[in-house]
């Protein structure tokens, strides 16, 4: 059974079953524009794996490890979608073909580093809620560079300026895992700080915006 083919239903399955009830096989065939006889039998498929509840003619339902999958398919998708039309001015309609594509090869790993980037969005382009994962979790932890004190050092961690400004701080390296020091905190309402060998002056609403992991 190819991969993707097997993600596709489960994240049909997800959708589809929402509101509670079962996911009926005629509903699936026309949401992926497949004949019910096959869908028929790769839900019997799915079912042999553990990862939907299915009886012919009542529908079905995602058990706890396909629902587990399926999210996490659904997450994906969203931070590709919310990459593409933000980050890089994708119109909405061909984002969400090109997520439909790119969430069945794209890692974990790859995934998370996206979500850190974009500042860990709440909402995707089509205003629904994106699940958090471990690194929005580990987000929460952090500190805003604004809060530190002089002579303090931390690992930068996330960036949550907008697009523009972002692209400005990470020319001038003010990236994750990067490690910054407040050198002085300055009367105009702006931090000195030091990054990569160099000292910059930086606005405090700007700093407010980079979240660090403090050096202890």
């Amino acid at each position: 059974m190819r991969k993707n083919i097997a993600e596709e239903y489960l994240e049909t399955i997800l959708y589809l079953t929402r509101d509670g009830r079962r996911a009926k096989t005629r509903d699936i065939a026309q949401a992926m524009a497949i004949k019910p006889p096959s869908v028929s039998e790769m839900l019997l498929k799915l079912r042999d794996q553990g990862l939907v509840e299915y009886a012919p003619y009542e529908g079905a339902l995602l058990t706890p490890s396909g629902r587990e999958q399926a999210q996490q398919i659904e997450r994906k998708h969203q931070l590709l979608e919310t990459f593409l039309v933000d980050t890089l001015g994708v119109e909405v309609d061909a984002a969400h073909e090109e997520a439909c594509e790119m969430e069945h090869t794209i890692s974990e790993s790859t995934v998370e580093k996206i979500c850190a980037y974009l500042g860990h969005p709440r909402l995707c382009p089509d205003a629904h809620a994106i699940p958090k994962g471990p690194c929005c979790e580990k987000a929460e932890m952090c500190t805003p560079l604004s809060e530190m004190k002089e002579g303090e050092e931390a690992i930068i961690k996330i960036v949550t300026v907008d697009s523009s400004t972002k692209d400005y701080l990470l020319s001038l390296g003010f990236l994750p895992d990067v490690l910054v020091s407040i050198k002085k905190k300055l009367p105009s309402n702006s931090l000195l700080v030091r990054i990569k060998g160099a000292e910059i002056a930086i606005g405090r609403d700007i700093a407010h915006k980079i979240l660090v992991c403090k050096v202890m």
